[in-house]
């Protein structure tokens, strides 16, 4: 087994390095760095990129992915893992989904914002694209990339894998492989929306020859064991499928391959109350949640406008007209 040497970093065989990227330099002179983990095993084998924690209250994300690899041992690895626990540290820094400090500070100048949807990003653009721009340049120098995320806050998904378009070839098959092999029990398979768009780091990365997807998991802005744990198992799960460590990976019970996401929004503002749990199967006509004034008075049942599995919960205690209330996956 060779050492991995990446952005001048050299990893010997059966070791793992902490590391710092340099990849902004803010007004005060201040270098914002990308947290590298880098494990190099003792066998040739597959190069995995793992990336989480792109928006700023992707907490689970960060912490699913470094427990599953303090479980790794580098001397019983086969192939290589370059992961980037946070992706976007300025948006971490100001907890929020975008570095909104740059983005108020001058706007025009900050579009788009997301790095998450400007790959494969510009290395001579603004602060998202540069961002993207040097995940990218790590993303493909791998055989595979795996994006975790949360939503935002206010959201709460089951544990989902979300594939990129079939348009893409054999490695969006190869992509799908890998959404199987992390066993989350949930696997996407749409042909439109924004998780399929150009630009979306899945979606650039298998179009430059790395099979990736984006794995959706818990709740944006909070940090929940029980997700951070079934996150960790299910990108061992994803290691073991790839034979870059011991073990069968373990299969979910049943496995929900769905088509498309239907969001079902308030058309009434008011307090929020969710009677269904998620990940349950919802008929046509079910009531999935009430919305009741703030005199108590109830103003809006919620129903399913047809069959399909709750996916995605609202955790908002109020809602306005307009803002989504639950997501369906369609099947």
């Amino acid at each position: 087994m060779d050492p991995l040497i990446l952005e001048g970093i050299t990893v010997a065989p059966g070791t793992s390095v902490r590391a710092q990227l340099p990849a902004l330099e803010l007004a005060d002179g201040t270098v914002v760095n990308l947290p590298l983990l880098l494990i190099n095993g003792v066998r040739p084998g597959p190069r995995l990129y793992i990336g989480a924690g792109i928006h700023g209250d992707e907490v689970n994300s960060i912490a699913l992915v470094t427990r599953a690899l303090a479980r790794v041992d580098p001397e019983q690895l086969t192939g290589s893992i370059v992961c980037v626990p946070v992706q976007q540290p300025l948006a971490l820094q100001a907890d929020h989904r975008l570095p909104l400090a740059q983005f108020l500070k001058s706007p025009l100048d900050q579009v788009p914002a997301d790095a998450w949807t400007c790959f494969p990003g510009d290395a001579n653009g603004n602060i998202a694209q540069v961002m993207a721009a040097t995940l990218f340049r790590l993303i493909t120098r791998c055989d595979y990339a795996l994006d975790v995320h949360t939503p935002t806050r206010g959201g709460k998904y089951v544990p989902i894998a979300i594939l990129p378009h079939h348009g893409l070839g054999p490695h969006a098959a190869r992509a799908e492989d890998m959404a199987h092999a992390l066993g989350t029990g949930w696997i996407m398979r749409g042909e439109h929306g924004m998780y399929i768009s150009d630009g979306i780091l899945c979606v650039e990365a298998t179009r430059a020859g790395v099979p990736s997807l984006t794995f959706e998991i818990g709740e944006g802005g909070r940090l929940d064991i029980e997700f951070v744990e079934i996150g960790a198992d299910c990108v061992l799960n994803l290691l073991r499928s790839l034979g870059m460590i011991g073990g069968e990976p373990v299969a979910p019970a049943q496995t929900h391959v769905m088509r498309d996401f239907l969001g079902i929004r308030a058309q009434h503002g008011g307090l929020l109350i969710t009677e269904v749990a998620l990940g349950q199967p919802v008929v046509r006509g079910q009531v999935l949640c009430r919305i009741f004034n703030v005199y108590g008075d109830e103003v809006e049942v919620v129903t399913a406008p047809e069959d399909g599995l709750f996916v995605r919960a609202t955790t908002l205690s109020t809602v306005s007209r307009g803002e989504r209330v639950a997501t369906l996956g369609l099947v």
